[in-house]
């Protein structure tokens, strides 16, 4: 059976994310015997090196090297505290609740359109973004449940995701998918290794612990490739919603290694979000 470009882009995009959850629940559980700048600067080194020594290993070194040093390294600056700070979530709060939280990303895309570029709202894209933020509320019910500081944190990450996915908009035609992968690892790995060495220093990882670091990092390389891959081969409206299988990841996941469950509020708000950001990006397709 052929599959479709949309499908292709599809699978690979589950593929990524169930990978990315993978690197994501070793950071969560690496990080109960080890600092989380030094978990991050490890993992994000492994990847570093393994995304090099992939474009070096298909001919494409020159690529690694940007063509727009200003735009791309201050993309990766902020990709870098994205990853820093939903980071430092997992270390705090489940799993499936970061994930939730990060499903506000195509609605933060759309307030940022609107407001940054001018982009005029649909009545659909309005309905989305408030109906978004009512998926929030019912998921973490403030004052119910704690709402502490790695849920503003997981938000937190949304929002910077969502600003270096509409500079992508903008972003230079030239500059190439292995360079706008690797800067934010590099830029994540030397201020987590330097936050690190002014902080607690490294510690002496044990052999699995060096096992799950490389796995981690292996992951990051993987996802990041498949991910781009995704948006290559399919459309991006088609293939952007299928970031929210990251909540079954992320449930998977949290209840194997941390014996983590879901509260049903969480599940609910989870659907209220993913059909808001359902409506968004339908939205956004009809523009275009």
């Amino acid at each position: 059976m052929i599959l479709s470009d949309n499908l292709r882009g599809a699978l690979l995009a589950v593929c990524a994310f169930g990978i990315f959850s993978v690197a994501d629940t070793i950071v969560k559980y690496e990080s109960q015997f080890m600092p989380v700048a030094a978990v991050t600067a490890m993992i994000t080194g492994v990847a570093t090196v393994l995304i090099a020594l992939y474009g070096f290993g298909i001919g494409q070194g020159r690529a690694l090297v940007p063509v727009t040093p200003a735009f791309t390294l201050g993309r990766g600056a902020l990709l870098a505290s994205e990853t820093a700070i939903i980071y430092y979530a997992f270390t705090v709060v489940p799993l499936a609740d970061v994930y939730v939280l990060t499903f506000l990303t195509p609605i933060f895309v759309s307030v940022i359109a609107i407001v940054g570029l001018g982009e005029r709202p649909s009545p659909l894209v309005a309905i989305g973004v408030v109906l978004g933020f009512v998926g929030v509320l019912v998921a973490f019910r403030p004052g119910a449940m704690g709402f502490g500081l790695g849920h503003f944190a997981a938000a937190g990450s949304a929002l910077i995701f969502a600003v270096t996915l509409v500079m992508i908009r903008i972003a230079p035609p030239r500059e190439s998918d292995l360079a706008l992968v690797i800067c934010p690892m590099i830029i994540l790995a030397i201020g987590s290794g330097i936050v690190t060495l002014m902080t607690t220093g490294f510690p002496a990882p044990s052999g699995g612990d060096m096992a799950l670091v490389l796995l981690a990092g292996f992951c990051l390389f993987a996802g990041n490739l498949l991910i781009v891959r995704a948006y290559r081969v399919g459309a991006a409206s088609f293939v952007a919603p299928f970031q929210y299988c990251l909540i079954f990841w992320g449930a998977l996941n949290g209840w194997l290694v941390f014996g983590a469950s879901v509260e049903l509020f969480t599940w609910i708000g989870a659907a209220i979000i993913i059909a808001a950001g359902l409506m968004v990006l339908r939205a956004d397709r009809a523009s275009t």
